[in-house]
């Protein structure tokens, strides 16, 4: 299931290139978002459910950026960023050491993962419930001008179909890569373009 925080996040670690701790991105969230300070009505659910959204986007987008890019998303409570220099700090060798889509090598941190990605450790209520909960995030997202904003960024016209945009998305990506000289900033837009209409584009089919 599609974490509709992927978008947010990315936009906050764009503006984070140093990291930061999972706090500070709750805290950016809640303001962004009043009903994510509306999760459940006891306040210790409601810390859990906000801490579970964010991990899981952040495990789900650590996995995609090191299977599309080969570019490393570090995940702890105090320290969360996406490491552009990673490629430069490992042998050649080791740039197809995965588990789970990830160069995680520590099974705990696999563990971890997992127990994040599994939606039903989210809530008991049924997945029809955490869908619409989910889906109702993402219309309040999805402003037309946001659209239209993540259009002119991958340069494409509004009818452009699901393929067109992931390969134009590929395209611009390689060409913004930070490995090959690209910027860090650019490279995040572009991503942050592509998961909005992506996302846009499998919802209508």
């Amino acid at each position: 299931m599609k974490n509709p925080f992927i978008i947010p996040i990315l936009s906050i670690l764009k503006e984070h290139k140093e990291g930061l701790p999972e706090f500070d991105i709750i805290r950016t969230l809640k303001s962004q978002f009043p009903d994510f300070s509306t999760l459940a009505t006891d306040a210790n659910l409601c810390l859990f459910r906000q801490h579970f959204l964010v991990m899981n986007a952040l495990y789900q987008l650590q996995t995609q950026l090191w299977q599309d890019e080969k570019l490393k998303l570090s995940i702890s409570p105090m320290h969360i960023q996406i490491d552009f220099s990673y490629l430069n700090k490992l042998p050649p060798s080791k740039h197809d050491e995965k588990i789970q889509g990830t160069n995680v090598n520590h099974s705990a941190e696999v563990k971890l993962a997992n127990y994040y990605l599994d939606w039903s450790e989210y809530t008991d209520t049924d997945e029809a419930e955490v869908k619409l909960l989910l889906d109702n995030f993402f219309k309040g997202m999805q402003h037309p001008i946001k659209f239209d904003q993540a259009y002119k960024t991958l340069n494409l016209p509004k009818d452009a179909t699901y393929s067109e945009i992931k390969k134009q998305y590929r395209s611009l990506a390689s060409q913004a890569h930070p490995d090959k000289g690209g910027s860090s900033t650019k490279f995040i837009e572009l991503r942050e373009a592509f998961e909005l209409l992506s996302h846009h584009k499998s919802a209508q089919t």
